[in-house]
């Protein structure tokens, strides 16, 4: 296999041997200790293993040695060593942000102070497990967004990340927001130190480490390609591997560097943003705001924070200030935040305050708006996807369906609705809708109506009205029929949603052939740990011309009893949901987005 750029070829050694004689006695019969360590391999790259073997002779005594590692990256850099079926192994960890050395020791049980070591080198590079070779594939400027949860409560990092094409990350900045730690700004991600490499499914691994010092390892799976490389990504964090640390799952964008500049802001943008509360409710908002010159304003915005409204409010205002690097800050509504463009007419943004009571945990993203709103700016069948998150359960939940409005007031929707394990299939409503001139859509005749706002025709963001905080997107669904000839091709995934820490996280590569087989590889992080390059095989998908809903099939992913609920949005994306059944529970439900 070939490894990631600048990782060093594991170099086979002769058994690496170290002797120390003791001249007093121990154990019985007044015999001298001798005790040896040797390794099978002395260099080896990250992620790799090596077995360790320590030999103590003496008469009549005990065999047992107690191992230890030590060097400048330990405790928490250096590895583990394990006893499996093979004996001891030493395990280097999955990223090695610079090459050091580690010294391996074994202390005699019969007399801990006699010991033997070996010294270790782990080369600058990222995991063997990582594919590799088709490092082009992720070229130029990339901005992320991530969020997620576990040991350290919510957070949610942002930042940018430029990629040679070669495996190397040449610059990058981010920032980390979290509710134990409070926020870090500004931070500069270390070129020399950071690595990234890609398969030829356009998986890969990321490894960065930022002025801080704080390691971050992430899976990514590769979209929207022009010319070879991608403009889009999946990605999940990667380096909790005992379910006890964090999971972050989020997306990676190809930037525009002629949008850093803060000429570059202007016209209306709707934006879209998810987070938490300082109680560990969710908070959610939508809306619209004006931008020039610098400044916010014109704005309007709805939010729920786990079922406390603020409906309609107007007069929203604030600043905001791009540099050069494409990193700039910004307030709105009281709240400082972050941004990280991606062109004039899409940016990040992510909280910077320390979460309190007013403050949320939260981010999302802005779309320029284009064109006048009228009823009519609903006029085509729109794909659903949903989320929400009841703290009073906790309950996770995620809904996938089709909107079918008329461009005259009325609609009608279908969803598929997994809340913490409890599936509602094909739920029909049907109510009336008002288009406001500046996008926003206020909804009538069903209970807890949500409000969308739109940037352009079908196209938009959902805040809901109920104390899960639903929030989501409509998104146009292209022209049928859809049969499974729709799909053909290698499509890039990744889980979406609420109660990520405690839950899945994935990214994978899937093929579909075009008739009714999928198979692929994924990459899981969830409390039970990591779990590298899993095949994903004799999968099936359906999707019928003549379904009753649009777009709406089922993908079996590994279990025909309990198929997934699916939707296409075109040739080019489908969003499904997985369904409970004894099989699988699924009682946390992400949203799965599979982009090609």
């Amino acid at each position: 296999m070939q490894l990631p750029p600048r990782a060093m070829t594991a170099c086979l050694c002769f058994p690496c041997l170290l002797f120390l004689s003791a001249c007093s006695a121990v154990g019985g019969g007044g015999a001298n200790l001798t005790i040896s360590v040797s390794a099978g391999m002395t260099t080896l790259q990250a992620g790799a293993s090596t077995g360790l073997t320590a030999n103590v002779m003496h008469s009549g005594g005990n065999p047992t040695v107690t191992w230890s590692l030590s060097g400048a990256t330990c405790p928490n850099g250096c590895g583990a060593i394990s006893s499996g079926a093979n004996g001891e192994q030493y395990m280097a960890p999955d990223f090695a942000p610079a090459s050091f050395m580690v010294t391996v020791t074994a202390t005699a049980a019969a007399d801990m102070t006699k010991s033997a070591s070996v010294v270790l080198t782990v080369t600058h590079s990222l995991s063997v497990t990582c594919p590799s070779g088709n490092e082009g594939a992720l070229s130029g400027p990339y901005a992320f967004l991530m969020g997620g949860g576990g040991s350290v409560g919510g957070i949610q990092v942002s930042g940018s990340i430029a990629a040679d094409g070669k495996g190397n990350i040449t610059a990058g900045l981010q920032d980390v927001n979290s509710k134990d730690s409070g926020p870090e700004t500004g931070l500069t991600i270390l070129a020399v130190q950071s690595l990234y490499s890609v398969g030829p499914d356009n998986r890969g691994c990321l490894g960065l480490v930022d002025s801080s010092n704080t390691v971050h390892i992430y899976r990514f799976a590769l979209a929207s390609f022009s010319s070879g490389v991608a403009a889009s990504a999946r990605l999940i964090e990667f380096d909790d591997s005992t379910g006890n640390g964090t999971r972050m799952e989020g997306y990676l964008a190809r930037q525009d560097p002629t949008s850093f500049s803060n000429s570059a802001l202007q016209g209306n943008y709707v934006f879209g943003m998810t987070g938490g509360d300082f109680s560990g409710g969710r908070y959610v908002s939508a809306g619209v705001c004006t931008a020039g010159a610098g400044t916010f304003g014109n704005g309007n915005l709805d939010s729920d924070d786990a079922g406390t409204l603020v409906t309609n409010q107007s007069g929203i205002s604030g600043t905001y200030n791009v540099a050069t690097t494409g990193r700039g800050t910004m307030t709105l509504n009281g709240q400082n935040f972050v941004l990280y463009m991606i062109s004039a007419s899409r940016w990040l943004a992510m909280a910077s305050d320390s979460l309190d009571a007013t403050h949320p945990l939260l981010s999302g993203q802005f779309q320029l708006q284009s064109g006048s709103f009228t009823n009519a700016s609903l006029n085509s069948a729109a794909v659903l996807a949903l989320t929400t998150f009841d703290p009073s359960g906790p309950t996770v939940g995620a809904s996938v369906g089709l909107l079918t409005p008329n461009a005259a007031g009325s609609a009608t929707q279908v969803l598929d609705t997994n809340s913490g394990g409890t599936y509602s299939p094909m739920q029909s409503s049907s109510f009336t809708y008002s288009v406001a001139a500046n996008g926003r859509v206020a909804i009538s005749g069903i209970a807890q109506p949500p409000v969308y706002y739109l940037w352009a025709p079908n196209h938009g963001y959902i805040v809901g009205t109920d104390s899960a905080a639903t929030h989501g997107t409509l998104e146009p669904q292209a022209a049928g029929p859809f049969g499974n000839t729709l799909l053909s091709g290698t499509y890039a995934y990744g889980t979406e949603g609420t109660g990520v820490g405690g839950r899945l996280t994935a990214v994978g590569a899937t093929t579909f052939d075009g008739m009714q087989n999928v198979q692929g590889t994924e990459d899981d992080s969830s409390p039970a740990g990591l779990v590298p390059n899993k095949p994903v095989s004799n999968t099936q998908y359906l999707f019928s011309s003549t379904s009753t809903v649009p777009g709406r099939g089922t993908m079996d992913v590994n279990n025909s009893i309990n198929p997934s609920v699916a939707y296409i949005v075109s040739a080019n994306k489908v969003i499904y949901i997985n369904i409970p059944a004894a099989v699988t529970p699924a009682t946390k439900p992400p949203l799965v987005i599979v982009e090609k």
